[in-house]
């Protein structure tokens, strides 16, 4: 009966290490595959900011372009409109030279002759050019349209003259300014493209 007993026993051991043994390998399988699990979890979610950060260098990338084309552009018009200027500068200047005072005189004639025949107008000219008219020349021209014509002198003028209605109903302007507007499109196309 001794020997039934220890077989017993060791039977019931062995039972019990099998039983343990299998808990055993349940809760590693177990723990193996949650394990699994969150690693899978972990690199997914890696995935997924790794693809978010691309995706925010991306725009970022394409924004940093689109405002480098934006300044190209920027500085491109600027220098465009500043050389503009300078050369609207260089025309005005050449036409404030070019009128003397034989060829402003003639020109107030023409004007005041041909556009103001049933009018009393104002010659309007720049204070640098006051000297280049004199006033005898517009007396003998208001004589000889027997109409008043009033010489003004204006601030806003640098050169060339502007010929207004006495009622405001028209003018003409023979400014430097405008005159250089007038003659801007008529540049050469080599420097129109050069602009």
């Amino acid at each position: 009966m001794e020997i039934q007993i220890q077989d017993l026993i060791t039977s019931i051991k062995n039972d019990g290490i099998e039983k343990a043994r299998k808990e055993a390998d349940d809760v590693l399988r177990k723990a193996h595959a949650e394990a699994e699990a969150i690693i899978k979890g972990a690199n997914e979610e890696r995935e997924k900011i790794l693809s978010s950060a691309r995706r925010d260098i991306e725009v970022e990338k394409k924004s940093a372009e689109e405002k480098l084309r934006q300044a190209a552009r920027d500085a491109s018009l600027t220098f465009k409109k500043s050389v503009e200027d300078e050369l609207e500068k260089i025309i005005k200047e050449s036409v404030n030279a070019s009128l003397d005072s034989a060829l402003l005189a003639k020109l107030i004639e023409c004007v005041v002759s041909s556009s103001f025949v049933d009018d009393s107008p104002t010659v309007m000219i720049s204070e640098k050019d006051k000297n280049k008219v004199s006033s005898a020349f517009i007396k003998e021209l208001a004589e000889k349209m027997k109409k008043g014509i009033t010489l003004r002198t204006s601030t806003s003028l640098s050169g060339g003259f502007v010929v207004k209605a006495s009622d405001g109903s028209g003018y003409f302007d023979l400014s430097d300014e405008e005159i250089a507007k007038l003659l801007y499109p008529y540049l050469s196309d080599s420097l129109k493209k050069l602009l």
